[in-house]
């Protein structure tokens, strides 16, 4: 997997939380694992929701480059979940690639962009890797002779902690948003503990 982006809970106020549920003993490390996973839950979503208003991309396809490890009583020490954001780069028909007049290749990277263009790119599949996706002839290989159609090489798009990174204030909002989530979610809990229904 590429970046591994922490969403944590301050140890300070870590410290508090435990001392809010010491009285619950059992249930006190539940209640914060279930709120730590709510939070990230929460955090994820609003990436995806980010990366969808900043890239061409389906949410489902961002969903598919994004997961998160969820926090569990075995690592409670530390508190913390991970968003997990699988580097690498995207296939150009993920950004709507197709074909372009006579020749070539346009495809739109960003949502508010205009439709770009590879002159002498093309679409194909290829049946043993299972792929289809954009390719050029590959003029830079050794194993190229003038005027040949191969080898081809891949066209492909920028991945997911690419674009993360270049959306300013999507991972201070999401943390933001996740601290928030976390902190509803472990006064409901704390409110079933009470209620004895954990």
């Amino acid at each position: 997997y590429g970046n591994s982006q922490p969403i944590r809970i301050d140890e300070g106020d870590l410290k508090r939380v435990r001392d809010v549920l010491y009285g619950y003993r059992n249930g006190a490390e539940k209640a914060v694992m279930r709120a730590v996973n709510h939070g990230t839950r929460q955090g994820r979503k609003h990436v995806v929701d980010g990366i969808y208003a900043k890239a061409a991309l389906k949410k489902a396809d961002i969903r598919e480059h994004t997961s998160f490890r969820l926090a569990s009583l075995g690592t409670m020490g530390s508190a913390q979940a991970k968003l997990i954001l699988k580097s690498g780069p995207i296939n150009l028909l993920k950004y709507g690639a197709k074909p372009a007049g006579k020749s070539g290749v346009s495809f739109r990277i960003w949502r508010d962009g205009k439709r770009e263009k590879y002159k002498h790119a093309f679409i194909a599949t290829l049946i043993k890797a299972r792929y289809s996706g954009v390719f050029e002839v590959n003029v830079d290989s050794p194993k190229y002779k003038e005027g040949a159609r191969t080898p081809w090489r891949r066209k492909e798009g920028p991945g997911i902690p690419t674009i993360y990174q270049q959306t300013p204030g999507l991972a201070e909002k999401a943390n933001q948003l996740a601290l928030e989530a976390m902190a509803r979610e472990l006064d409901r809990q704390v409110s079933l503990i009470d209620r004895g229904l954990l």
